[in-house]
């Protein structure tokens, strides 16, 4: 009986998963004043829902933005627009100092800039999730950096462009992992360096899709490789030729729902509002079987975790998915179709040489990925499992070491939600960075005269 309980349960989940692919999860493009439907789903999401999920839910965070719960965790706050050169505007998230500093600005030294790239779908919350004393982002903070945060396009903190409307344009999500590397990387290191006045990130913190589009970057750009003293890898997902989670099983019919997108859909998907996203939420947060079930519906994306603490697991709800662009999803599968590469998007033969000059998307040399890079992987990590990883180390042009987390269990998840995530990655990790401090040069030249 518990075997069935326990397959009817994964069953759902499943169905769950492939659903949240289908183009109308998304509410805006089924609104309309003359839809019934979509008045009845306007009215549920904007009316009924907010009102019991905040009956149910007793962590507040869920509710919060990033920048509230910083200012909730009792530490200072930014918000920072970039404008990225294709149009896209992104939000960017600064703890300037940790609770230890009585203030912001020092006459005889300056805070080095460290920056924070999340992953697939999701928001620099990923970096917030756990308590103030494991969370990268404070722990980096109280240890005396400038902590900045990133958000991707298309996320719920950076859904917006110069000129095209993500509620009417299709030409807004169209963009894949290529754009992310192309476009938003270097502009927002660009921003950083330019409001701190510094040369160098004192390091890059990339997770899963945060490393792939670092890597992109750099090896497009070299300027990117001269402007980190460190990049560190969690997680990497560059390869996924080995990728051992639900996503391998939507793989083949990746034809399918690029086809379902272009019929139905502007583009968009896994959006935080989206009715499917908030149905399923509501169902986690009710029971104690709708709160395994979330786990479960986690567990087939992140891996199964041994440990996952009932507020992180509420507070992750809140603002996991974010949303993002179909072809984000689409360049996934295709790197998992396309076995042991890192390759652009493939458009189809013909459209691949229109823009590439190739009937084969070009694949990405990582050998130009000079800057120094260390990376912190699980044996258990579905996402970035170790024959992948051993791929990509072979290949990066200026590898310094790596880190296997003594865990057996740790999963791609447990990087964000782990209550041991800070004592087996994230302090190896601050071991590696050089000194939080800059000490201005024309103010020490002025003491010498």
């Amino acid at each position: 009986m518990k075997e069935l309980h326990s397959a009817f349960v994964k069953t759902v989940i499943s169905l769950a998963v492939v659903f949240s692919f289908y183009p109308p999860d998304n509410l805006r493009e089924l609104w309309s004043p003359y839809n019934p439907v979509g008045q009845l789903q306007e009215w549920f999401l904007q009316t009924i829902k907010p009102n019991i999920e905040r009956h149910i839910t007793q962590e507040p965070e869920t509710f919060m933005t990033t920048p509230e719960i910083i200012a909730n965790r009792g530490y200072p706050v930014e918000i920072h627009q970039v404008v990225t050169d294709d149009g896209y505007i992104l939000e960017l998230h600064r703890i300037p100092y940790g609770q230890r500093d009585g203030h912001s600005h020092n006459s005889t030294f300056q805070r080095r800039a460290v920056f924070l790239q999340h992953g697939m779908m999701g928001t620099d919350h990923f970096w917030l999730v756990g308590s103030t004393n494991s969370s990268l982002a404070f722990i980096l903070a109280d240890h005396g950096f400038d902590v900045w945060l990133g958000n991707a396009r298309g996320n719920t903190y950076s859904r917006k462009h110069v000129s095209l409307n993500p509620d009417q344009d299709e030409a807004f999500w169209d963009y894949s992992w290529d754009e992310m590397g192309q476009y938003d990387i270097p502009a927002s290191i660009d921003y950083v360096l330019n409001a701190t006045g510094q040369e160098k990130l004192a390091a890059y913190f990339g997770y899963s899709l945060g490393c792939s589009v670092f890597f992109m970057g750099a090896s497009q750009y070299p300027r990117i490789n001269d402007q980190v003293d460190i990049m560190i890898g969690l997680g990497p997902t560059v390869s996924v030729a080995h990728l051992n989670n639900y996503f391998r099983y939507m793989a083949p019919f990746v034809n399918i729902y690029q086809l379902f997108q272009r019929l139905f859909g502007i583009g968009e998907v896994h959006t935080n509002d989206g009715v499917l996203h908030s149905v399923t939420r509501l169902i986690c947060e009710t029971s104690e079987f709708g709160a395994k079930f979330g786990r479960l519906w986690l567990s087939q994306i992140f891996g199964y975790s041994d440990v996952f603490d009932q507020s992180e697991y509420y507070r992750l709800l809140g603002h996991y998915p974010a949303g993002g662009s179909a072809n984000t999803m689409t360049h996934l599968l295709q790197n998992y179709n396309f076995g042991e590469s890192f390759l652009r998007f493939d458009f189809g033969a013909e459209k691949n040489m229109v823009r590439y000059g190739t009937a084969y998307p070009p694949e990405y040399n990582l050998t130009k990925v000079t800057a120094p890079v260390f990376l912190i992987h699980a044996d258990s990590d579905p996402f970035a499992p170790p024959e992948d990883v051993a791929w990509l180390k072979e290949r990066l042009g200026n590898l310094k070491g790596t880190l296997r987390v003594e865990s057996p269990s740790f999963t791609h998840g447990d990087f964000v939600w782990s209550p041991r995530v800070a004592e087996l990655v994230h302090f190896p990790a601050v071991d590696l960075l050089p000194s939080p401090f800059l000490y201005k040069k024309n103010l020490i030249y002025t003491e010498l005269l």
